[in-house]
Parts: structure tokens; C-alpha cells; sequence
């Protein structure tokens, strides 16, 4: 999607990037992360030509953009900053379709998308004709984000947006991206100092030190094998598998969005929206664990009518339980590839969830947090 080939960009005698090479695979939220003045911000500028490389080339969907209109090429990119940048005699609903309007969308069409963007973020129809200065910094945050993602760009690219924010707010929006990019499969490149964020949201982290990469790597690759001194220094002085693991207990979340298998597919759908959720557990009365449904399962059959969750081909499940370790559980999702498992007591009732996401975060914590004697 994203093709770096010998970029370098300097500044008079000042080198800030050296002969980058950088493939950012389309579908994929990659993460920049590095000291200040490594160059993360100078790299996501380049994409979209707000500046322009000393030497070596770029190409985006194949094609060199120093041969590409700046114009056109930055109308197929969404940008979001961290001031926001709302235009504040605007609308919201004129903030989000600023882009489809210079594409020459219709209005019938704009208004169509604005409500399906705002439902994206779960933000009532009432904020249309709101001002910006109305709205909390998270809700303008999500405005910020929905402008980006209007014209359906496959590009987007995020300049520490949620620096500013608390970290109540913060981990929502950061919850919230996850769960956008899992329905829209965006190229999503995001400029963070956190590595918490990083973490936590990556499919791949690009820790970068005085203009060049140090290490590209899955959050587990990172923190399970660092390239070098300086990446153990950045991520914290322990390695993950010389830490000492806690069990599930204490890693599990205990938010869980369950289910009867008597619900019809449109209320379950509705469920998984405003949870903002891909996976339903299925429960008897009781709260006995009886499989799982993902938005696929039910996704491959929708049309059919009278369709209870029972009826769908369930996703196999086979759970965990509090006392097993946080670094077998851990392990096996990532042998397995799974981005959640549920976790049950002896008498088999479902108390928690096991997510990727939360496994890595509370296991580099763990590591984070050590005493230097490991």
C-alpha cells in the first residue's frame, strides 16, 4: 500500500531521516514510535506531500507520488491531528462532508454517509447541526476522525491524536479505533509517543531512533525479542518471556457482551454495534458458557429470515479458566491467531474475556514494571 524506497529528508546540514526503507502493508494500523526528533512525524508527512523527500522515493498504491497531483493525492487520504482542526464556523455535519462536497458528492449522498459515520462512533443524529464548540474534546476528536474517513479514503494517517486528551477519553477513542479498523480494514499509519497506545493498537510498531528504523515489529515480536540495546532500553529493561507470568485472573477482563441463543440476528447485530464488539458469547440462563458468535458467522446468514443465534453455525470455542498462566493463554493466541477467548469457572459459567490486545498490554505492564533483578 505504502512504499518507502531510500527516503532521506534533511534540513540544511540537518539529517532528519537516513535512507528509509518502509513497507506499510495495505489493511494494516502501523504505528511510528520513537524519541522526540527520530523523524516519525517527518515519515507520515511524506505520504501525503505536505513535505517532500531530499532523496529516495515514495509509492502509494504502486504509484510514485512525486508523479501524483498533491491535490488529488491528499483528497484519498484521511489526515487527523492531535489539534483536531475543526473548522469552528462550521457545522459538524459541514466539518465531515468538507471532502465528498470538493469530490462533487451529491447531497442526498453526503447526508448518507454523515449518519453512517456518526452511528460508526455512536454519536446521535442531534450533533449534525451542532458546533464544534458544543462538543466535549472526545466527541471533536471522533468529529476529526469521521471527517478523515468520509470520502472513504484507504489511507489514513493519525498525528498523535489523542495526545491532548485524559486517559479516560484516550483509551475509549484508542478502543474505538480498534474497533473501526476491524469493520473497515483501513491502512491506518499512527504517529504516537506512548508506547502503552502502541501497543495496544498496532498490528505493527516501527520504533525509530535518529531518522532510521531501529525495529519493525508485531507488539509480541517486540517485546518478546528487541532487536537491540536500544530497543530493550525503550520497551523496559526486562524481556517478556524473562518475566514472570501471572495467571488469567489477573489479565482478564471482566466486560463481557453475552447473549441468549434465542436472540434474533437483527437484535444481536444491534448488540455488537452499540457494543462495538465482533464476537457475541453465547449463554444458557443460567450463565453456562455454550459457544461463541463472530459478526462473520452471522454475517454469512443475515437474509435468512426467522434466524435465532442458536441457528448460526457458532465459531468453536474452547475456553480458559482463571488459574491458567497468563504466558501459556498468551502463547496460544498468538500460535492460534485468535483475537479473544472466554473464560469460565468450575461449574462452567462465563465470568471474563481474554483479549489480544488486553493480554499484551497487562503482560508488557508486567515487564514495564519490573525490578531489575530478573
Amino acid at each position: 500500500m505504502v512504499r518507502f524506497e531510500n527516503v532521506s529528508m534533511s534540513y540544511a546540514a540537518n539529517e532528519v531521516l537516513h535512507s528509509l526503507n518502509l513497507h506499510i502493508p495495505e489493511g494494516k494500523l502501523v504505528v511510528l514510535i520513537g524519541p522526540s526528533g527520530c523523524g516519525k512525524t517527518t515519515t507520515l508527512q511524506l505520504i501525503n506531500r505536505l513535505i517532500v523527500p531530499t532523496e529516495g522515493k515514495i509509492f502509494v498504491n504502486g504509484r510514485d507520488i512525486s508523479t501524483v497531483d498533491p491535490v488529488e493525492l491528499r483528497r484519498g487520504i484521511g489526515y487527523v491531528i492531535q489539534e483536531i482542526g475543526l473548522f469552528p464556523h462550521m457545522t459538524i455535519r459541514q466539518n465531515i462532508e468538507i471532502v465528498p462536497k470538493l469530490l462533487g458528492w451529491d447531497e442526498k449522498r453526503r447526508l448518507e454517509r454523515t449518519r453512517e459515520l456518526l452511528k460508526l462512533v455512536n454519536l446521535d443524529e442531534q450533533y449534525l447541526n451542532s458546533y464544534p464548540a458544543n462538543l466535549s474534546g472526545g466527541q471533536q476528536q471522533r468529529i476529526g476522525l469521521l471527517r478523515a474517513l468520509a470520502a472513504e479514503p484507504p489511507i489514513i494517517l493519525m498525528d498523535e491524536p489523542f495526545g491532548a486528551l485524559d486517559p479516560i477519553t484516550r483509551e475509549s477513542l484508542q478502543d474505538e479505533i480498534m474497533a473501526l479498523q476491524r469493520k473497515l480494514h483501513k491502512t491506518i499509519v499512527f504517529v504516537t509517543h506512548d508506547m502503552d497506545e502502541a501497543i495496544k493498537i498496532a498490528d505493527i510498531i516501527v520504533l525509530m531512533k535518529d531518522g532510521v528504523i531501529v525495529q519493525a515489529a508485531s507488539p509480541e515480536q517486540l517485546l518478546s525479542s528487541p532487536a537491540n540495546e536500544f530497543v530493550e532500553q525503550f520497551i523496559g529493561r526486562h524481556r517478556l518471556y524473562g518475566a514472570k507470568l501471572d495467571t488469567v485472573r489477573d489479565v482478564m477482563k471482566e466486560r463481557v457482551v453475552s447473549a441468549s441463543p434465542d436472540m434474533s440476528l437483527v437484535e444481536s447485530v444491534a448488540l455488537m454495534e452499540r457494543r462495538q464488539v465482533p464476537t457475541l458469547f453465547l449463554v444458557d440462563d443460567g450463565g453456562r458458557l455454550l459457544g461463541q458468535v463472530s459478526v462473520e458467522d452471522i454475517r454469512a446468514c443475515h437474509r435468512a429470515q426467522g434466524v435465532r443465534l442458536a441457528d448460526v453455525t457458532h465459531t468453536p470455542v474452547s475456553p480458559v479458566t482463571p488459574d491458567d498462566s497468563a504466558r501459556e493463554v498468551f502463547d496460544r493466541m498468538m500460535g492460534e491467531h485468535l483475537d479473544v477467548l472466554p473464560v469460565v469457572d468450575g461449574q462452567g459459567l462465563l465470568i471474563g474475556i481474554v483479549t489480544r490486545s488486553s493480554m499484551v498490554k497487562s503482560l508488557a505492564q508486567l515487564v514495564w514494571k519490573g525490578d531489575g533483578n530478573g
